[in-house]
């Protein structure tokens, strides 16, 4: 029979959940609160529109700005749809797809069932060159540092307009798909001329695909790159990095507490807001202290970030 999970990562999850029960770690109740997750999709929502309203009032100074805190946003709002994928959005799997459908894929130029698809295989082949749609290759140069490294993905062509266009592009997206995400877009467009006016309408359009080709792109493509790029893809604990919230720039990088990578990959289906406390009960467990990779920086010291990205760590 045909496996559907690598044996490395299945080794792993089978560690990690004999470790708690044999110890006398108990996790807390670990139920999705949905309010929360509307209280979060409407707060990166209304930072957004103030953003795009402030550009459009005040001009081009305070558009440059918007960029800036919509590409964060979007970041935001891509994390949420990360656990949308995972249906830890809501214990009702179909409340959990509607929030989605409305405020996170089609946004994005994303389709929640392909994400969901391209995201298994993810979890299920990490580190697999062939199997992982998320794998990168590491290319190391000579007397090149992390940021060498950084700026040689940021520039794939391809990983860009995965970035700019999400997956209209993509050849696995039925039409059926790609006509939702334009239907979305048509839909929003409308409502916002009918609403505010057809010029607000297409500054917030201009702003959002700017955003998306700019500092979105730039977020992701490091947010990626510290989730698992340079270290040894052999297993769950080997190849894939926790790095607990550094607010204000975990606000910038990992909105959402999305570098308790980690942690998320040995429990899943455990929704973002849980992940520090889920985080800091596992570091109490000896194979987890002994095994895991936890960064105290993004990019200075000995368990930064960046370490393993390119020949020198510094």
């Amino acid at each position: 029979m045909r496996s559907t999970t690598s044996s490395l990562v299945a080794a792993d999850l089978a560690a990690i959940h004999s470790s708690i029960a044999v110890s006398d770690q108990v996790l807390p109740s670990l139920q999705p609160r949905t309010w929360q997750v509307l209280v979060d999709v409407a707060v990166d929502w209304t930072i957004i529109w103030l953003a795009v309203w402030s550009a459009f009032t005040i001009g081009k100074w305070a558009a440059l700005i918007a960029v800036f805190v919509i590409g964060n946003r979007q970041r935001a709002l891509g994390n949420l749809l990360h656990d949308a994928a995972h249906r830890n959005l809501s214990s009702r799997p179909s409340v959990n797809d509607r929030i989605a459908y409305l405020f996170l894929a089609p946004p994005l130029f994303n389709s929640l069932a392909l994400y969901r698809h391209q995201h298994a295989k993810h979890h299920a082949w990490l580190g697999d060159p062939a199997r992982d749609p998320d794998f990168i290759p590491r290319v190391v140069k000579n007397g090149d540092r992390w940021f060498h490294a950084y700026a040689r993905v940021l520039k794939d062509r391809a990983a860009w307009a995965g970035s700019l266009f999400g997956h209209l592009l993509s050849r696995q997206l039925a039409a059926r798909g790609r006509f939702g995400v334009l239907l979305w877009w048509a839909t929003y467009e409308a409502l916002l001329t009918a609403a505010v006016g057809i010029r607000l309408a297409l500054v917030f359009a201009l702003l959002w695909m700017i955003a998306r080709a700019t500092v979105f792109h730039a977020i992701t493509t490091f947010r990626e790159m510290t989730d698992h790029y340079g270290l040894d893809p052999r297993g769950i604990f080997r190849y894939t990095r926790d790095i607990p919230d550094r607010r204000p720039v975990s606000m910038l990088l990992h909105p959402h507490h999305n570098g308790y990578h980690l942690t998320h990959h040995l429990f899943p289906h455990i929704a973002y807001y849980h992940l520090p406390e889920v985080h800091a009960r596992l570091q109490q467990l000896p194979p987890f202290a002994r095994q895991a990779i936890v960064c105290q920086a993004y990019l200075g010291g000995t368990r930064a970030a960046v370490n393993g990205w390119g020949a020198r760590h510094a």
